[in-house]
């Protein structure tokens, strides 16, 4: 099979002293990641680490995250990407779930992670990256002790790496990328998107999970990626008019951060010939006032962390029609991708006529093969080869989608999904609390601002700011509502179920 390896030294060979990745540290070339992937791929094996085997890393967006991912190609392990933001006690799941024989950790997380390992009956080699980690293993002394002349031999897996997303109840789940259909899909979607080998990509979505995809873009045409890392809209516009970026892909709250942060004009945006959003609604307020106050071309993209990628897309050409005259094609995803097939259907399964709400199922090849021990789960999710998404969607007769419901009351908050159960889990141990709902409010800067509901126990009190310090340190700082409100009794349906629904529709109504 064609592998991520192979293009990497082919890239090397035929274009080594082309730029690759660029970050605010760091400036390499193809031969520079070529070289460096085969040093820690060689110093892993001589770990033990082989074929099959699981590489935690945990970190914020930077070029060693690129080199990392390589190196874990080349030899076959699985690549694990965990979350920084995650607190000590969830990553100690994950690093229990995936049982990684190593783990790379930037100093931000260095005592994080400590603490995380603690609590996990894994024990991982620790690789420390960055000035400043606590560990006894340094990333860079591992690339000189590795460095060599001889090519590393290649022992590609089937397997590629582990994606985890948020479920609605237990531990998350660990999607399964199968390596060459990983590789198929990050290069149909650089076809679709319009990708070339001229192009200098903006990197700014977390490449812990399935975002990576972007950061791995420019393999594809061995052209050049510029990181921004920690988001910062004035310094994400600084490094487009420094390294003349043309393309990207933006949470949506990123993108609006650029609108309103009133420094656009500050700067010269003329390379940006396409900015993508995807991950969250945007407001197709926002659509018009990104197009006039940024230009370039807008390109919409919908796609799951079990997909691999993107299934449909709203084109640039759309967007200008859109905004030209049919305003309600904003609202819309896109249409499916040549190589996709999408079904809407009813609680029976029953495909329903066009115009028509249903789940949102989906085929095509790039669907994730399943989830790192939790085939039951697998089983849920997809049906004879559909994806069942979980989104609530309708189909116009042009084939245009249009998501109007989240089914299971799933949160798309600042690019992440959060699901209410995990959060309501948290709370519910407070001493406290009665009963707990938590909901995800429209909110033009967040997507979704994640808002909780709760009531107390006789005898007890309680604040919002009670509840929001009682999160803080057992789940991510993103989870953590935004705002809390308390009341006397929450809503409940003829068996005593809370009613969710009902709450968000007393925000509706008063709004």
């Amino acid at each position: 099979m064609n592998t991520f390896g192979q293009l990497v030294q082919r890239h090397a060979r035929v274009r080594g002293s082309a730029p690759a990745y660029v970050d605010h540290r760091r400036r390499t070339t193809w031969q520079d990641i070529h070289l460096n992937s085969d040093a820690l791929g060689r110093y892993m094996r001589e770990l033990g680490v082989s074929s099959g085997d699981r590489v935690g890393i945990v970190s914020p967006d930077c070029v060693e995250v690129a080199e990392v991912f390589y190196a874990c190609a080349k030899i076959g392990a699985l690549r694990v990407g965990l979350n920084g933001r995650l607190a000590a006690r969830e990553l100690a799941q994950l690093v229990d779930d995936s049982a990684p024989a190593v783990l790379f950790v930037h100093a931000r997380y260095g005592a994080m992670v400590e603490a995380a390992l603690l609590e996990s009956a894994q024990k991982p080699v620790v690789i420390g990256m960055h000035d400043g980690h606590p560990f006894l293993l340094d990333y860079t002394e591992c690339l000189t002790q590795a460095a060599g002349s001889d090519p590393l031999p290649h022992t590609p897996n089937d397997h590629l790496m582990i994606c985890y997303t948020t479920g609605s109840t237990g531990l998350p789940k660990g999607a399964v990328y199968q390596h060459e259909a990983m590789l198929r899909s990050t290069q149909a979607i650089a076809l679709a998107e319009g990708a070339n080998h001229d192009d200098v990509w903006l990197h700014a979505m977390p490449a812990s999970g399935v975002p990576i995809m972007h950061l791995l873009r420019n393999v594809v045409h061995g052209s050049k990626t510029v990181v921004v890392g920690d988001w910062d809209p004035a310094a994400a516009l600084a490094l487009i008019q420094q390294e003349k970026t043309t393309i990207t892909v933006l949470v949506p709250t990123m993108l609006a951060s650029l609108v309103t942060s009133g420094r656009a004009s500050d700067f010269d945006l003329s390379s940006m010939r396409q900015w993508g959003y995807g991950a969250s609604p945007l407001p197709p307020s926002m659509v018009r006032e990104a197009a006039r106050v940024l230009g370039g071309k807008l390109l919409q993209m919908y796609g799951t962390t079990e997909l691999m990628g993107m299934s449909m897309m709203l084109f640039p050409s759309e967007h200008e029609l859109a905004i030209r005259e049919r305003p309600g094609l904003l609202s819309s995803a896109g249409r499916p991708l040549p190589y996709v097939d999408v079904r809407i259907v009813d609680d029976e399964m029953r495909d329903v006529p066009a115009g028509e709400v249903g789940e949102l199922l989906i085929r095509t090849e790039f669907v994730t093969s399943g989830y790192w021990n939790a085939p039951e789960k697998y089983a849920e999710a997809v049906k004879d080869g559909w994806l069942c998404t979980g989104d609530i969607a309708r189909q116009d007769e042009d084939g245009y989608l249009y998501l109007s419901d989240r089914a299971k009351f799933r949160i798309k908050t600042g690019g992440y999904n959060v699901f209410p159960t995990e959060i309501e889990n948290v709370i519910a141990e407070h001493e406290a609390v009665r009963e707990v709902c938590v909901v995800g409010l429209p909110d033009e800067k967040w997507g979704d601002r994640i808002h909780a509901v709760v009531s107390v126990r006789a005898g007890f009190s309680l604040t919002p700011d009670d509840v929001r310090a009682f999160c803080r340190d057992k789940i991510a700082s993103f989870k953590i509502p935004k705002t809390v409100e308390i009341w006397d009794e929450i809503p409940k349906g003829p068996t005593g179920k809370i009613q969710k629904r009902s709450v968000i529709d007393s925000y509706l109504q008063a709004s």
